[in-house]
């Protein structure tokens, strides 16, 4: 802690500083621990002797925080919350929704929801049984409860914050008061995030805390100053990421595949940074300067023009280079531009499309087909409200520190895009495999992911499933295992077009095989036969030994797309309801079962 200190995160001098370091740094811990209690009582004699009497505030029960998310962001939210609120002298209490009997919240007052939205306006996992819980005829009403709901989701899709939007409804709809209006977030969700948690948190003390005219000290920290015990130098996260060298880039699939998969290694020197196996990494990647400049053509924009965003002045090229959103559209963004053509043509054309029609145009375009197909005049000032904020990409690690030290390591595959007959290539894996090279650094920071990590008890069997990139996380596995000298019985399924172009890191997992940490490969080369097979349908032929290895207690894991998941666990409860003659209701049951213990455990995008 003492390495920690600086004069920017303590009140100390600099000399002062070295003095500390050679003084204390030379105690044992039992004369610490004598130290501290001996400057705590000088304190709190000193606070006692000197402030005036003031009125203080007690508390008054606690601040109820439920958190649902796929990736980790709603947890992360939470912990963000916690903290403020129990320095503005809160008591608050955090769990996941899964931890939360649903009966229970009869016997709640005051609770607030941080929910995100998956796939089609689906709740994560975590939030399931509340949800099924809250729609069936059982649930009670809640009249005493007061909450509110935070959204997160993605206005690229048109069912937005659909979660949290359902479960609001459902709240109000069994007698519940929402003490505010649910506040929904983009991508972008820093500042509403941030102002929902002041609401709440100015609710909680007018609500939970009253105030007692007795002469009590206030609390010592509130006269100490803040000391962080990690130097600033060393915080590196998603508004102050690390700055990682680039070590390695490297293609892994075959000449002639159609997939284009990279294989990249950082560097995080002297970072401090840690990660665990099934974390994340964020990415600040930077726009294409030549996909830059053709947006501002097509508009007829100066790139040199100056436009003010946030109390800044960038040129509008620079802006659109490090700061604003061009390879994905969102409904807003979309809808916004055709509201500025004159001829209406475009917006008839939306008005005319389904949910899912809708949905492919937005996911096959980015915003220069917009530009080029319908080309509108407009200022640079415009043209930056217009556009939403850059944001950060994540990426399943594929390294494990424990064999790789001071290093990170991904699997990107090139997103594509060809809506108007040119190929389009998304921000973040057009910048790491393309644009950058070994010596330049990238901007990143980890996004742990408690939710996808390896079992405590390391026999646990392990059933690893996994499409395309979503084989990364399961090489940082296997890098972790065999780092420990762990061996539980280990089985791969894995997906791609083709077995000789992209069974991506294929010599490391035979190599496992070899040596016994992995017991069994399936394959699934859905382009080797006529007809196609995926993962899906090896988990539907094999499911007697799924289930078979379950009774031994094994864990699946699942990664890669949203729709691969989808069809897994629906192969899985039909194999199930075949294998044990269960119904259907059943076989979804166990399924349920599996998520709620932990034992079935995703990582979608």
């Amino acid at each position: 802690m003492l390495n920690a200190l600086e004069t920017e995160n303590s009140p100390f001098s600099e000399q002062q500083i070295v003095q500390l370091r050679q003084s204390l740094g030379q105690i044992s811990p039992a004369q610490s621990l004598w130290l501290s209690g001996y400057l705590a009582g000088r304190l709190s004699d000193r606070s006692q002797a000197e402030l005036p009497a003031q009125p203080t505030l007690a508390k008054q029960g606690a601040l109820n925080v439920f958190y649902a998310s796929q990736t980790g962001n709603g947890e992360g939210l939470a912990e963000a919350f916690v903290v403020q609120a129990e320095q503005a002298g809160l008591a608050v209490k955090s769990r996941p929704l899964n931890e939360l009997k649903p009966a229970v919240l009869k016997n709640l007052a005051h609770a607030v929801f941080i929910i995100s939205t998956h796939g089609d306006g689906d709740p994560p996992d975590d939030a399931l049984d509340l949800f099924e819980y809250l729609e069936s005829a059982r649930v009670l009403e809640l009249n005493s409860l007061r909450f509110r709901v935070l959204a997160l989701g993605d206005r690229s899709y048109r069912q937005f914050c659909e979660a949290g939007r359902k479960l609001e409804e459902l709240l109000l709809a069994r007698g519940a008061q929402a003490f505010a209006r649910r506040v929904d977030c983009d991508v972008d969700y820093r500042s509403p995030a941030e102002l929902w948690t002041t609401e709440v948190i100015e609710y909680g003390r007018k609500q939970l805390l009253v105030e007692e005219n007795a002469r009590v000290p206030a609390p010592m920290t509130a006269a100490m100053p803040q000391l962080s015990v990690v130097p600033s130098t060393r915080v590196w996260n998603r508004t102050r990421p690390y700055p990682a060298t680039v070590e390695r880039v490297q293609k892994i699939t075959g000449l002639k595949s159609t997939k284009d998969v990279y294989h990249l290694e950082l560097s995080l020197q002297d970072s401090g940074l840690r990660y665990e196996p099934g974390d994340s990494l964020g990415v600040w990647a930077f726009n294409d300067p030549e996909l830059v400049a053709d947006v501002l053509t097509a508009l007829a924009i100066d790139p040199a023009m100056k436009v003010e965003v946030d109390g800044k002045i960038h040129s509008i090229r620079d802006l659109l280079t490090h700061h604003r959103e061009l390879t994905r559209l969102s409904v807003d963004t979309v809808d916004a531009y055709a509201g500025r053509i004159e001829d209406q043509i475009l917006k008839k054309f939306l008005d005319s499309l389904d949910q899912e029609q809708y949905r492919n145009f937005i996911e096959q375009r980015q915003f220069i087909d917009l530009a080029r197909e319908h080309p509108v005049r407009m200022s640079a000032q415009t043209l930056a409200q217009l556009l939403r904020p850059l944001t950060p990409r994540s990426y399943s690690v594929a390294s494990s520190q424990a064999s790789v030290g001071e290093e990170v390591h991904l699997t990107v595959a090139t997103r594509f895009s060809n809506a108007i007959g040119l190929q389009r290539r998304g921000v973040a894996s057009s910048c790491l495999n393309y644009r950058l090279q070994a010596g330049d650094e990238i901007a990143v920071f980890v996004e742990p992911n408690h939710r996808f990590r390896l079992p405590q008890d390391r026999s646990t069997p392990l059933i690893l499933i996994g499409a395309g990139t979503g084989i990364a996380p399961y090489r940082a596995f296997l890098q972790q295992l065999e780092a420990e000298g762990s061996n539980p019985q280990t089985w791969l399924i894995f997906g791609n077009p083709h077995l000789r172009t992209d069974f991506l890191y294929q010599s490391e997992w035979l190599r496992w095989r070899k040596m016994g940490l992995i017991a069994r490969i399936d394959g699934a080369f859905s382009r080797d036969r006529a007809e196609k097979r995926y993962v899906q349908h090896v988990v539907r032929d094999q499911a007697p030994e799924i289930d078979k290895w379950l009774s031994k207690g094994a864990q699946i894991y699942l990664c890669g797309s949203q729709a691969m998941g989808c069809e897994v666990e629906r192969a899985l409860q039909h194999g199930i309801a075949l294998n044990r003659g269960l119904e259907d209701v059943a076989a979804a049951e166990v399924i349920a079962g599996l998520r709620r213990e932990r034992r079935l455990l995703k990582d979608l995008y």
